[in-house]
């Protein structure tokens, strides 16, 4: 299933967020129960699974380490194959780094230090999806792969400081 063709969109990585939303809004409003009340149950299973469908590919098209694994997808592509497991060692040791980094500001409790790592991790993140977008384009579909499966690594991390500031927050 191409998410794109769902909101009548060119398969790339650079999307406009607010034309995504506008038109999620004008499908999920064409497929809403209300407009299903008096349909036969038939027609309701078929705007549930549309609507389904919709969300699903809203979903994977807002988020951008879900759409850079859609776009290899739709080359036959696999970002997350469990065989491949290769990542450089240079960002492996990082990813190292930031653990360290991240463990230590939580067991001080040092929610500034915190939200420089979010920071840095933001920019990161950033600059991964950048490198990511003119890799696809330029059909470097191997390094495309590499820098889909980094910007994973950082979005969990930043899930990660993203909960640890909560909880520094609360305290």
């Amino acid at each position: 299933m191409n998410h794109f063709a769902t909101f009548d969109l060119t398969p790339t990585f650079a999307i406009d967020l607010p034309t995504l939303s506008a038109r999620y809004r004008d499908l999920q409003g064409a497929v809403h129960p209300d407009r299903f009340v008096n349909a036969t149950d038939a027609d309701k299973r078929v705007a549930m699974a549309r609507a389904v469908q919709i969300n699903d590919a809203f979903a994977t098209l807002k988020d951008p380490v879900r759409r850079a694994m859609h776009l290899l997808s739709l080359k036959g592509i696999d970002g997350m194959d469990a065989n491949d497991t290769s990542m450089p060692v240079d960002f492996l040791m990082e990813q190292v780094e930031w653990r360290e980094s991240i463990a230590d500001a939580r067991l001080k409790e040092d929610g500034e230090r915190l939200e420089d790592i979010n920071e840095e991790l933001t920019t990161m993140a950033r600059s991964l999806a950048d490198t990511f977008a003119a890799a696809y384009q330029g059909e470097h579909h191997k390094v495309a792969t590499t820098l889909a499966r980094k910007m994973r690594f950082v979005q969990k991390l930043l899930e990660e400081v993203d909960a640890m500031l909560g909880e520094v927050d609360a305290l």
